[in-house]
C-alpha cells in the first residue's frame, strides 16, 4: 500500500489509507470504546502495511512551552464534596507548585476545543474522558490517566491497586473467624467499582467462602445508596456477619442501618469500608477502612507528565501503588462455637 513519503506518517493518513475516521483510528491504536470489527481489521491492516508507529509526543506546539498542564475532571453531582477528587487535586497542586507549573482546571461531560492551549494533560479518570483522551493522543499531547490502570494501552496511567485492596479485606475478615461476607459494591460502571467486586469475588473463591448471589448488593460510592441494600442484607435469614463496603460513605450508612434495625457493631456485624475518609475515623463507630494513596497518586501522575513534555520519557509509564488497612473499631473476632 502506498503512503506518504513527504512528510512523516500519522493518524490521518492511516484513517485515510482505511477509510475510516481518525476517531476510529486512535479508538482502535488504544482499544477503547466499541469500534465494528470489519473497521478494526480495515485500521490495523493499514497500520500494519504502512508501518505506522504511534508517536504521542508528536505535533507538539510550535509555538513552545508555556508550562501550563490541565487536569480534567468528568462532570457528576457532588465532585467537590467527593474525597477523591478533594485529595486527588491535592496531590496534583503540590506537585504542579513544586515544579513551577501552572494547572488549569476542567471539569467537563463534553468535547473540549481549545485542548491544545496546554502542554499535557492529566485526566482524574478515564470514565467521561474517553473521546478527549482519544483527541489528546491523536493530537499528540503528552497525557496521564489516573485512577485506572491501562495495562494494554500505549498512555501513562497511575492508580491504586483495588484487586489486591479488596482481597486483603476479605482475608483480613476472614482471619477473624468470619465466613458470611458480603459487599456492597461501587458503581459497576466504573473502572474502580469492577476493580473491588473482582477482588471480593477472587478473595471469596481463594478462601473457599460461601459465594452467595445474595451477599453482591449494588450501590454507586454515595451514602443514600448502601441504605436499601444494607437493609436486604441485614433482612436475610442467614444473614452476614461481616459486610465490605466499596466506600467509606457506604460503609457508614451501612453501620447506621445496622442500628436501627437493633444490631451492633462490631458485636453482631462488622464493617469495613474503603478510602479513609474524615467520615471513616469520627462516625458513630470509627470504621476500618482501605487507607489508598490519592493524593500520592496526584503527586506522582504530575511528575510523570513533566518528564514526559521535557522529554525525559518516550514510552508510556504504569504504576499501581499499594493501599494499607487501617484497623478501628468496626470489626471484632467471631469464632464459631466448637
Amino acid at each position: 500500500m502506498p503512503h506518504p513519503s513527504s512528510h512523516k506518517l500519522n493518524i490521518a493518513d492511516v484513517a485515510k489509507a482505511a477509510g475510516v475516521s481518525t476517531t476510529t483510528v486512535s479508538r482502535v491504536i488504544n482499544r477503547i470504546g466499541t469500534v465494528k470489527e470489519s473497521n478494526r481489521a480495515r485500521v490495523l491492516d493499514a497500520i500494519r502495511k504502512m508501518k505506522y508507529r504511534p508517536n504521542p509526543s508528536a505535533q507538539r506546539l510550535a509555538a513552545g512551552k508555556n508550562n501550563t498542564i490541565g487536569l480534567v475532571i468528568p462532570r457528576f453531582q457532588d465532585m467537590f464534596h467527593s474525597f477523591y477528587i478533594t485529595e486527588l487535586m491535592r496531590g496534583v497542586g503540590t506537585a504542579s507548585e513544586r515544579l513551577k507549573l501552572d494547572l488549569l482546571l476542567h471539569i467537563t461531560d463534553g468535547p473540549w476545543t481549545n485542548m491544545q492551549s496546554v502542554e499535557g494533560l492529566l485526566f482524574a479518570d478515564l470514565d467521561g474522558s474517553e473521546e478527549l483522551v482519544d483527541a489528546a493522543v491523536e493530537q499528540g499531547i503528552p497525557c496521564v490517566i489516573m485512577n485506572h490502570f491501562l495495562e494494554e494501552l500505549p498512555v501513562s496511567c497511575v492508580a491504586v491497586d483495588n484487586r489486591k485492596a479488596a482481597r486483603e479485606v476479605v482475608r483480613y475478615l476472614a482471619e477473624l473467624g468470619h465466613q458470611e461476607i458480603a459487599t456492597i459494591t461501587g458503581h459497576l460502571r466504573t473502572h474502580v467499582g469492577i476493580e473491588r467486586l473482582d477482588g471480593y469475588l477472587a478473595a471469596i473463591k481463594e478462601r473457599k467462602l460461601p459465594m452467595k448471589e445474595a451477599y453482591v448488593e449494588h450501590g454507586d460510592f454515595g451514602a443514600p445508596s448502601a441504605r436499601e441494600p444494607a437493609k436486604r442484607l441485614l433482612g436475610l435469614k442467614d444473614r452476614p456477619t461481616a459486610i465490605f463496603a466499596a466506600s467509606d460513605a457506604m460503609a457508614v450508612e451501612t453501620i447506621e442501618v445496622a442500628f436501627e434495625l437493633g444490631l451492633r457493631v462490631p458485636e453482631d456485624l462488622s464493617v469495613v469500608g474503603f478510602d479513609d475518609s474524615p467520615v471513616a475515623a469520627f462516625g458513630r463507630v470509627p470504621l476500618t477502612t482501605v487507607w489508598q494513596p490519592l493524593s500520592g497518586v496526584g503527586e506522582q501522575s504530575v511528575e510523570i507528565l513533566h518528564d514526559q513534555i521535557d522529554g525525559k520519557v518516550k514510552s508510556p509509564i504504569k504504576r499501581l501503588l499499594p493501599t494499607q488497612i487501617i484497623k478501628r473499631q468496626s470489626c471484632r473476632q467471631t469464632w464459631l462455637e466448637r
